[in-house]
């Protein structure tokens, strides 16, 4: 890899990170790359403001839903992944019905809450549930996706060890379980109990 082509013309790149979430295994199409990757549409939603009374994420495997409440007020609402694949990042009202429903069994407090706005975008699964982070077989092109719906938490945190792969060309410690070869040598990190909502 020496560099990216953009519809703005050509970047020059010692090294690319791909990092790019439900697109991840279109891009890596175009270096000859095949990814174990399925991409799904997830939708979100939040409330309008109200007074802080959740300080903390909730996860339910139960009934398929997390609720946190932002530092402003408003409370943050998903669920699993949609079961079609595809890149469409468009809602669908029986998916919202259904995590409001659930969100509504775990704190019926929040019955009255009007909802502000909703959106959906791609996130794309590996069959272990885990992400991919690491190298691959070509040169210079590094990968960090996979991470169905758990990524949007964990990349503060797998940000330094993508970091220091890229750096150094070698797998960080904490990422070492997770490169691309585990899907040849059948050394998966299966995590599909572990992800608190489904996917």
């Amino acid at each position: 890899m020496t560099g990216v082509r953009t519809t703005r013309g050509r970047i020059a790149a010692g090294k690319v990170a791909l990092a790019a979430a439900g697109h991840s295994s279109v891009l890596a199409s175009m270096a000859g790359l095949r990814l174990p990757l399925q991409s799904h549409p997830l939708q979100a939603l939040v409330s309008e403001l109200l007074e802080p009374v959740h300080p903390t994420v909730v996860m339910s495997n139960a009934v398929h839903v997390y609720v946190s409440q932002a530092h402003k007020g408003e409370l943050v609402m998903g669920a699993g992944i949609d079961s079609y694949n595809g890149y469409g990042q468009r809602g669908a009202f029986h998916i919202l019905e259904r995590q409001m429903a659930a969100a509504l069994e775990l704190f019926p407090v929040f019955a009255r809450a009007h909802l502000l706005r909703t959106w959906a975008g791609t996130v794309d699964v590996t069959p272990d549930a885990s992400p991919i982070v690491g190298l691959t077989p070509v040169e210079n092109l590094y990968l960090n996706c996979g991470w169905g719906t758990g990524g949007f938490k964990a990349t503060p945190g797998v940000g330094w060890c993508y970091a220091h792969t890229i750096a150094t060309g070698a797998p960080h410690p904490y990422n070492a379980p997770f490169t691309l070869d585990r899907f040849t040598t059948g050394a998966l990190v299966d995590e599909h109990g572990a992800a608190a909502v489904a996917h």
